[in-house]
């Protein structure tokens, strides 16, 4: 099953990048790779835009699988035939700071190619988006957002 996974290291507390992480208001701000719209709750869709650097934007509609306030997030979405379940993960860390990892994990009989050839661009989304995270979790963190 392909999977690309990226971290990032971030000085703040899990609950502080956890409160970034789910305003999805506030995305348009800092977050390159997402739009999203709806609740984070188990069991629900949300609309969601992907823009993946150097690939046209698309809609998807994930089914929320897992949420575990300032540990996990995780959705499951399909597109063009490819199955495709993403974890955004929260590591406390020592001198609390968070090692945020976003996972995705493919399946389906295109996923291997697909994968293989787009994968350095949903990297690159990936890191874009943690980038972004952890400035904002840092501005938070310092009282320069309410």
């Amino acid at each position: 099953m392909p999977e690309v996974s990226v971290a990032v290291d971030i000085p703040a507390v899990p609950e502080t990048v956890w409160a970034v992480l789910t305003d999805t208001e506030a995305y348009p701000q800092w977050n390159t790779l997402l739009s999203v719209s709806g609740e984070y709750a188990v069991g629900e869709t949300v609309t969601a835009r992907l823009s993946i650097p150097g690939l046209p934007t698309v809609p998807i509609s994930p089914e929320i699988i897992a949420v575990e306030p300032g540990r996990a997030l995780r959705w499951r979405s399909r597109l063009f035939g490819i199955e495709a379940e993403h974890a955004f993960l929260l590591e406390p860390l020592e001198d609390g700071q968070t090692r945020f990892v976003q996972r995705e994990q493919f399946s389906g009989a295109m996923a291997g190619p697909v994968v293989s050839r787009f994968e350095r661009r949903i990297r690159r989304g990936f890191e874009q988006m943690n980038v972004g995270l952890r400035r904002r979790a840092v501005a938070l963190r310092d009282g320069e957002l309410r």
